[in-house]
């Protein structure tokens, strides 16, 4: 009987070198990235990660409160609706949702955060948003019965020009 001969260690480690995991490998991509060249693909990805990185702004429920503010605009559930979404998912950064708050009555606190969150969105917006949101900081500014308001109000009126 023929005795079979051992492996020497350079014959081992090229064995490794070719290992089962290299060989799924084409052109020396993982399989992740070969399905990132999909363009459907890629876009689930991206939108999954970006989903992920918002944390719970990112779940679905979210957009589905948020048209619920912008739906019951001028009745009885506004109110309640700007308070579930504020507990559940702090201030909104939509810049329409944003200007909606600003007309909310007995709740001063939001009205203020509305305003300097929209004073910092500003920057990014055009002309036209800029003149609009001057024009409607200066009539909070002159008819907020609320001291807080107002004095917010001209604090980041002040802050715009």
């Amino acid at each position: 009987m023929a005795r079979e001969r051992r492996k020497t260690w350079r014959e081992i480690d090229s064995m490794r070198d070719k290992g089962g995991a290299r060989r799924d490998k084409k052109n020396g991509y993982s399989s992740l990235e070969r399905a990132l060249e999909d363009p459907k693909l890629k876009g689930l990805y991206l939108k999954k990660a970006e989903e992920l990185f918002m944390g719970v702004k990112g779940r679905p429920e979210h957009s589905k409160d948020l048209m619920a503010i912008h739906n019951s605009y001028g009745t009885s559930k506004f109110m309640s609706r700007v308070r579930h979404y504020v507990d559940t998912y702090g201030m909104p950064d939509d810049w329409g949702v944003l200007l909606l708050l600003l007309d909310l009555k007995n709740a001063p606190e939001i009205v203020c955060k509305a305003i300097e969150a929209l004073c910092t969105l500003v920057k990014k917006k055009g002309p036209i948003e800029q003149k609009g949101l001057k024009s409607k900081l200066k009539v909070l500014s002159i008819t907020a019965k609320d001291p807080l308001i107002r004095e917010t109000a001209e604090a980041q009126l002040a802050g715009i020009s």
